[in-house]
């Protein structure tokens, strides 16, 4: 699981906060749609996560900001070091919402509180489990969304075919994806948001 700390009161400002911070977004990028944008978080959601448990970083690089991928990339690296994985068996997303929105003018940010449900434990190259428990149960994060305000929504529609970096082999991909031919990591780079934070809500 990623580690983060206790979550902040996100909604502070209430709903009215929320819906101002939609308002300044829109000003900039009046087509954007908070159901697009939560449908793209799902996708990202299921595609950070499956960097963690399958030790591939590179497939959350391009949707994750440098300093929060940096620490998962160490996470994972030191997960292969010692021969272990975490599986998150039965992972689920339940629901997710923005709670949180604001523009300066300069960054864009959204606060998506994820509600999911999984195992949580590690198991070494055997197979044997090492730390936590099989049982799957739910959880809560916020996962913190950051753009620069120049940026503006893709159109609806941003799966493409594109080359792979490393092989030159054409792949479809949405946000971001492995490469069928040879495991490395294909962005799309159509999505703009970047996860920044997650916090763990307690």
């Amino acid at each position: 699981m990623q580690p983060g700390t206790a979550a902040p009161v996100i909604d502070s400002a209430g709903v009215e906060g929320k819906i101002a911070g939609i308002a300044a977004i829109r000003v900039h990028d009046p087509v954007f749609s908070e159901e697009v944008f939560l449908a793209q978080v799902e996708r990202i959601f299921f595609a950070v996560l499956e960097a963690w448990t399958a030790l591939k970083p590179g497939l959350s690089q391009g949707v994750m900001a440098p300093v929060i991928w940096e620490e998962q990339r160490s996470q994972i690296q030191s997960y292969r070091a010692g021969g272990r994985r975490n599986p998150l068996d039965g992972l689920s997303l339940t629901s997710a919402n923005v709670a949180g929105a604001s523009s300066d003018g300069k960054v864009d940010t959204l606060t998506v509180r994820i509600n999911a449900a999984s195992s949580d434990y590690d198991v070494d190259s055997a197979g044997q489990v090492v730390r936590g428990s099989r049982t799957v149960a739910d959880w809560t994060e916020d996962w913190i969304f950051q753009r620069p305000a120049t940026l503006t929504t893709a159109p609806v529609g941003t799966i493409v075919s594109q080359e792979c970096p490393s092989c030159g082999a054409r792949v479809t991909v949405d946000i971001t994806t492995i490469c069928p031919f040879c495991g490395a990591a294909v962005i799309s780079g159509r999505f703009g948001w970047l996860l920044a934070r997650i916090d763990r809500v307690l």
